[in-house]
């Protein structure tokens, strides 16, 4: 039987609910160095990095319902508190919401450039 996933509200970035870029500050309730991940997958990365660099934020992009559902359960499950994770298509939410010059390091591993329902 699959484990239940649970719901972590303060984990999660709502691209809905954003109308103009975000303030890292505001998000994180501190001024630290961010790191986004593009395709995040279940969040194994994001959870390793966030926990060996605590004093880093991140910020994780994924757009798999799926998959961004792990990785919200991992992040909450290990109660970092400092990474978000977003439902959005990177391009378009990069674009509109993130401000030039306010990310330290972007990482993209084996994103799927082509998903499809299976």
């Amino acid at each position: 039987m699959a484990r239940e996933l649970k719901e972590y509200p303060d984990v999660v970035l709502k691209a809905e609910k954003l109308s103009e870029p975000i303030d890292f500050l505001q998000v994180f309730g501190r001024s630290a160095p961010v790191h986004i991940e593009i395709g995040s997958g279940r969040g194994t990365f994001l959870v390793s990095q966030a926990q060996a660099q605590p004093e880093t934020d991140f910020l994780g992009i994924e757009w798999a319902r799926k998959f961004w559902r792990h990785a919200i359960d991992r992040v909450g499950r290990w109660g970092l508190t400092n990474v978000r994770m977003v439902r959005a298509d990177a391009p378009v939410f990069l674009r509109d919401f993130v401000p030039e010059g306010s990310v330290d390091c972007f990482h993209v591993y084996f994103p799927d450039p082509w998903p499809k329902k299976r």
